[in-house]
């Protein structure tokens, strides 16, 4: 260590990435070495999030507030490491993860001649989700 600026990096970073620092000879090799470590780790989380987001599905027994809470989430995530999801992809993304009952009103959302939002899809959503409640035949209930 003849660097005498790189003790005080040493004795600032966490353990685990301590051996990264250890290895440097300046204060200048400690910092791009845990700047080179820090973007691969920010990379494959970007990877992990972009593949969750294209992935995204409506669970069967999960509402629509908590799906689009879901993919909203991956989406603060994406943009909090820097990849920003604009809101019309998201809108796109939560359309295209909804199960068959959701097909015409996602037809109708997907085909319309204005950018779409993610707040006004998740409205249409709730109200559809919430008209498929009042109107859904109740379960018989089996007295034995």
């Amino acid at each position: 260590m003849n660097d005498a600026t790189l003790a005080p990096i040493h004795m600032s970073v966490k353990t685990v990435h301590l051996n990264t620092v250890t290895v440097s000879h300046t204060a200048k090799e400690g910092l791009d070495a845990l700047k080179v470590m820090l973007e691969a780790r920010d990379n494959a989380q970007v990877l992990r999030l972009i593949y969750e987001m294209s992935s995204l599905k409506k669970g069967d027994n999960e509402n629509i507030i908590k799906f689009a809470s879901r993919a909203k989430m991956i989406r603060d995530e994406l943009a909090m490491i820097g990849n920003a999801v604009d809101d019309g992809t998201l809108a796109l993304r939560v359309l295209a993860g909804l199960p068959a009952e959701y097909g015409m009103l996602r037809t109708v959302l997907e085909n319309k001649d204005t950018k779409l939002v993610f707040s006004d899809v998740t409205t249409k959503l709730l109200q559809v989700e919430q008209r498929s409640t009042i109107f859904a035949p109740s379960e018989p209930s089996g007295s034995v």
